[in-house]
Order: C-alpha cells, then sequence, then structure tokens
C-alpha cells in the first residue's frame, strides 16, 4: 500500500489571513507502479482538541503511482477566523495538524432513470 512521509505543518501567521503549507512524500510500491495504481488524495487541516474537528479541506484529488516517491505541496491562504476555532469558545490557543488521507480508486457503477410517461399505448 502507498505510504506517506515526512509530513509536514507549516502555517505564516498573517493579520487576518495566514498561509498554511502541507508538504509530504507519497511513495508507491514496486507493483503499485507497475500497476499504475490510482489513488485518491484527500488533504485537510484539522484541531486537536477532545473532539477532533475538520477546519477545513486543501486538496481532493486522484493521482497515479508513476515514481517511486512523489513529492506533494499545498499551500493556500486561510481565514485565522478558521484556525482560531477554539479562542472563539475558551479563549485560549488552538492545536492545529494536517490529516492527509490517501485510499485506492475503486471505480464503482451508476445508474439514472430517465422520466416516467404514463399513457396507453
Amino acid at each position: 500500500m502507498a505510504t506517506i512521509s515526512k509530513l509536514k505543518l507549516e502555517i505564516k501567521k498573517g493579520s487576518s489571513v495566514s498561509d498554511v503549507t502541507i508538504s509530504y512524500a507519497l511513495c508507491f510500491t514496486h507493483c503499485e507502479r507497475m500497476a499504475k495504481s490510482v489513488f485518491v488524495e484527500h488533504v485537510s487541516l484539522r484541531a486537536d482538541d477532545p473532539i477532533d474537528n475538520h477546519l477545513c479541506s486543501l486538496g481532493n484529488t486522484c493521482i497515479k503511482a508513476s515514481k517511486a516517491c512523489i513529492p506533494r505541496k499545498f499551500t493556500r491562504k486561510i481565514k485565522n477566523s478558521i484556525l482560531n476555532e477554539d479562542d472563539r469558545i475558551f479563549n485560549r490557543g488552538d492545536e492545529v495538524y494536517a490529516r492527509v488521507r490517501i485510499t485506492p480508486f475503486k471505480p464503482s457503477g451508476k445508474k439514472a432513470d430517465s422520466n416516467i410517461i404514463s399513457s396507453h399505448f
């Protein structure tokens, strides 16, 4: 199974918006590269609280296993009001971390039905 390594979160604080950067490497097995396997990659920011809270998504995309390891980097401007989720309630500092989830892509079928026409044919 593909692995995530060297995961790092950086936040450069601004007055109302901060620059958030998440960087890591996705590494694939030899068999995944041979099969050109596709994975769904989801990158998010979360608050480390008793109730683990999702703050925002930075990426949700598909990626193909083409090299042994692929460096990844997401940089977004995030409002401080999103990062400052504890201070609004408890008037204390915040604990924010990045989560990267990678899952094998599995195609699934879909169906659709048209409208119904009622008549005597």
